[in-house]
């Protein structure tokens, strides 16, 4: 049997050991965003996350797998506030408050959009190797086939919709609206994320994702 005082260092030493983890995640996660993973160097990692380039690399092997697990980190962020959400049993009014939470999670996450550009500027070549299960992959489309299926029954929604689709719909409109805000505030003239117009914003991406599952749309 383990003495107490034995089981308490060891308690201490996965503590600190989860720690300095996750400072790192945290550092490795600046310079990614701030350099793009080809200009991100694990010297300078280290020097933000104050440790040296030795524990980076015996945590991580190489900057690839650093990468990937800030990538991942992020994942497990945004699937666990979505857990959180506390949707109402209505199926539309779900809906609406999925796509006011993913707006305002993409303004104020603007990280997650640029890491998930870079990853998709190499292909995927990282994500590939997670879980995803472990990333919430799983859940996500759970929560979204049972808004579908209560859509369906209630007579809502129009029959044979993917739930993976959907997500995609939604996500994408709340998406574009953070990642070309800079571009399409140029193109237009228009400051998409002005608080004058993000309520209006959200209205039209509501409309669009409630016009795409309404069960009228089958016979339109």
């Amino acid at each position: 049997m383990t003495p107490p005082e034995e089981s308490q260092k060891l308690s201490a030493h996965e503590e600190k050991t989860q720690t300095t983890r996750t400072r790192i995640l945290e550092a490795a996660r600046q310079e990614f965003v701030e350099r793009g993973l080809e200009g991100a160097r694990i010297e300078l990692v280290a020097k933000r996350a104050g440790v040296n380039k030795a524990l980076i690399y015996r945590h991580f092997t190489d900057k690839g797998r650093l990468f990937q697990a800030v990538l991942e980190g992020c994942y497990h962020q945004i699937r666990a506030a979505e857990r959180a959400l506390d949707l109402p049993a209505d199926p539309l009014a779900a809906l609406d408050k999925i796509c006011g939470f993913t707006l305002d999670y993409y303004r104020s996450h603007p990280d997650l959009l640029v890491l998930v550009g870079i990853e998709n500027l190499h292909g995927g070549e990282h994500i590939r190797h997670a879980d995803r299960a472990g990333i919430g992959a799983e859940d996500l489309l759970a929560r979204m086939a049972a808004i579908v299926q209560r859509g369906e029954q209630a007579g809502l929604f129009r029959p044979g919709i993917d739930p993976a689709e959907l997500w995609q719909l939604l996500s994408a409109l709340c998406w574009v609206t953070v990642a070309n805000a800079h571009t399409s505030g140029f193109t237009f003239g228009v400051d998409m994320l002005h608080p004058d117009r993000i309520g209006v914003r959200l209205d039209n991406i509501r409309q669009m994702v409630r016009r795409f599952v309404a069960a009228q749309a089958a016979a339109g």
